[in-house]
């Protein structure tokens, strides 16, 4: 508490020139004898605070001051405020902005924030199941929730959060999951029913290993050529720079080794007439069987 007020005072007075030991107690909401107590371990500690007394006297800093001067070089300055505006765009504390601003004012450098992050979709908002896991995290509590998994099944999930991950467009939850007594990686938009339990965990020392982002279990890959045309922003969108190039004809060729599932399927079908497989074969056996099924489908309907 007593560094928090030290820290509040420094605020203060560089936001204002002088301020009576009066004022200054008040807003701190602790004694002027207090208060006189902090001024003098300021300036032990090279803050350059001064009183004067008389009318119009007061607490006050040298008009020159400015907390980089004492504590931090332009680049340990540039990172720590960096490094807030980071924290701050995806709320990890509710009091980074706040912080952001005095540190901002203690630097004498008010910039715009180099960074943005708008965490809500189209059609829905993750703010609230973002939070409600930062919340869990920090205060170690156990979480519940309905997942989906990659075909589809729910099941229930009990598990011990750890950290939360942003990859391939995606965020995801590394956690401890006590249902399958393994470390898991759940992908966020897969989540529902998500509640914080009473249950308070202790940290366990995360698996490190040379793939962090993976789910425990090996995926199974397929090596793709693809030829794409018209949609190649898309391409651009979903696949590895390195595994594409374009062709004498203006379309993209894409080349490379991907995760196997029905996903890959799907994925192609959303391209239409213009993705053509070049291999592997059994993903084109595949193709036109969900091609084929699709169409009687739809050919059924038309025809009751």
């Amino acid at each position: 508490m007593q560094t928090n007020r030290l820290f509040d005072i420094i605020y203060i007075l560089l936001n204002q020139e002088r301020i009576t030991a009066k004022a200054l107690s008040a807003r701190c909401e602790v004694s002027i004898r207090k208060i006189y107590r902090d001024i003098d371990r300021l300036s032990q500690a090279g803050i350059p605070i001064y009183t004067q007394k008389g009318a119009g006297g007061g607490v006050g800093l040298l008009s020159d001051f400015v907390l980089n001067k004492v504590l931090l070089d332009q680049k340990e300055r540039e990172t720590v405020l960096q490094a807030l505006e980071t924290m701050a765009a995806v709320n990890i504390e509710t009091t980074n902005v706040d912080v952001l601003q005095k540190l901002s004012a203690f630097f004498g450098k008010i910039s715009e924030p180099w960074l943005a992050i708008d965490l809500s979709t189209w059609y829905e908002t993750s703010d609230q199941c973002f939070d409600l896991l930062k919340r869990a995290i920090f205060d170690t509590k156990c979480i519940r929730f309905n997942y989906f998994n990659s075909k589809g099944d729910i099941s229930t999930r009990e598990v011990e959060p750890m950290q939360l991950v942003f990859k391939s467009m995606n965020w995801y939850l590394k956690g401890y999951c006590l249902t399958k007594s393994d470390f898991r990686l759940f992908k966020l938009s897969r989540m529902t029913s998500l509640i914080i339990s009473s249950q308070q965990f202790t940290r366990r020392e995360m698996v490190t290993t040379t793939r962090p982002f993976v789910d425990s279990r090996e995926i199974e890959t397929v090596h793709l050529v693809m030829e794409v045309a018209a949609v190649g922003y898309r391409v651009y969108d979903d696949f590895p720079v390195d595994s594409i190039s374009k062709l004498a004809s203006g379309h993209l060729l894409v080349d490379g080794e991907f995760p196997k599932g029905k996903w890959l399927i799907s994925y192609i079908l959303s391209l239409g007439e213009a993705a053509k497989v070049i291999s592997p074969t059994s993903l084109k056996k595949e193709l036109v069987e969900k091609v084929e099924s699709m169409r009687q489908l739809y050919h059924e309907q038309t025809n009751d």
